[in-house]
């Protein structure tokens, strides 16, 4: 599945399915910075979420006693 990735300072804010739906997400963090010397550095990222399963494992019969 494709999505937009949004981080802020090098962090995952969230996940959208749109450019649009993620430039909004950014805005919105934006308007919640206080301080205009401190503010964040906001990026997107467009790519494809894989989940990736933890192998199997095998126990010989020596371990399970």
């Amino acid at each position: 599945m494709q999505r937009y990735y949004v981080f802020r300072d090098g962090r995952q804010e969230g996940s959208t399915a749109t450019k649009e739906l993620a430039v909004k997400m950014v805005h919105d963090l934006q308007q919640l910075e206080t301080h205009p010397l401190l503010r964040s550095e906001f990026s997107i990222i467009y790519g494809e979420e894989e989940f990736i399963p933890y192998p199997k494992l095998t126990r010989s019969r020596s371990q399970e006693r």
